[in-house]
């Protein structure tokens, strides 16, 4: 079984989620932790060592974190060493977490590189001359 973990700065973590839950209708197996509220204190190495508790050794964890070096992509990465069947997936974003979320192959490292490598995030921009004349699908593409 796959489990996941985001953890970040502030609310993104559960903002992930739920961006996850309304575009794939998928919660199961997601814990999150939102740390360093001002409102709420929040032991993040707490929450990561509870998390990582619930990984049993034919699970796969897959943690996804915001900033690499930041302290709450630190405390992962201190209590997650060495272990073979978690891996830690820092710089996250939604196309990345629905990317690996979706996926059903057994992880492994080289290939949650492929996952991640096929999200990247990319400048935008709108023909806005040509607008009226694309249709939804185009727009989209």
């Amino acid at each position: 079984m796959k489990k996941y973990l985001i953890a970040s700065h502030g609310k993104f973590a559960s903002g992930l989620k739920s961006s996850v839950q309304i575009l794939t209708g998928k919660t199961q197996n997601i814990t999150t932790i939102d740390a360093y509220l001002t409102d709420q204190e929040v032991d993040v190495g707490q929450k990561v060592d509870d998390f990582l508790k619930t990984i049993k050794a034919e699970d796969w964890g897959i943690i996804f974190t915001d900033l690499v070096g930041g302290s709450v992509n630190r405390e992962v990465l201190l209590r997650t060493n060495q272990q073979s069947n978690i891996f830690v997936i820092t710089s996250v974003n939604l196309p990345t977490v629905l990317s690996i979320m979706l996926d059903i192959a057994q992880p492994t490292k080289e290939h949650l590189q492929n996952l991640i490598n096929e999200a990247p995030v990319q400048l935008s921009e709108l023909d806005k001359q040509n607008i009226n004349e694309l249709s939804e699908d185009e727009f989209l593409l």
